[in-house]
């Protein structure tokens, strides 16, 4: 019985990565998911309790943004930070559909991305406790990672903000370059 929940958990969950890359996260829906894995609706509440479950699902396994992985409750947080950035920035200009996902979240304040953006803060949040004595550090940092999504984002639509290019990777190796100086900052204080 197991054996055949989870085959049906993976036939669910890979019919909703199916539809998210087709058709985007405004164009899934769990009549759409149903269909293409041949389940009943009631499966996937079952299963997953909706697409909330399913997008939970797709932060967890490191679908939504793989570097969300690499944060080890177990090293330094300083240490989590550079891992985390090295890798995460990079990915979050490749990867589509994390950038959609955002979008999507940002644009609707979306009832169903709530749980997936609750794992992501709470993932990253227990590597921003790196410095009990100057806190403005950890809001400088948390500001440019923003900015560097924010940027990321615009990107696809606007070549430009004020009189940065952001078609240039000279200008995201810059942005990449200013966040390794503010973790320096880190280890000093």
């Amino acid at each position: 019985m197991k054996k055949d929940r989870a085959a049906t958990e993976d036939k669910i969950y890979h019919a909703f990565l199916a539809i998210l890359k087709a058709k985007g996260p405004q164009g899934m829906g769990i009549n759409a998911i149903a269909k293409e894995a041949g389940v009943s609706k009631g499966l996937i509440y079952r299963y997953f309790g909706g697409m909330k479950g399913l997008l939970l699902q797709f932060a967890q396994k490191g679908d939504f943004f793989k570097a969300l992985l690499t944060i080890d409750e177990n090293i330094d947080s300083i240490e989590n930070l550079k891992n985390f950035t090295r890798k995460g920035t990079k990915e979050i200009r490749e990867n589509i559909l994390a950038q959609e996902l955002l979008r999507w979240q940002l644009l609707e304040n979306n009832e169903n991305t709530k749980e997936l953006f609750k794992f992501v803060n709470t993932r990253l949040g227990k590597t921003f406790k790196t410095n009990e004595k100057e806190t403005s550090l950890n809001y400088a940092f948390q500001l440019m990672l923003g900015g560097y999504v924010y940027f990321t984002l615009l990107s696809k639509f606007n070549k430009t903000f004020i009189t940065t290019d952001l078609t240039s990777e000279k200008t995201w190796e810059n942005f990449d370059d200013a966040i390794e100086k503010t973790l320096e900052l880190y280890k000093k204080i």
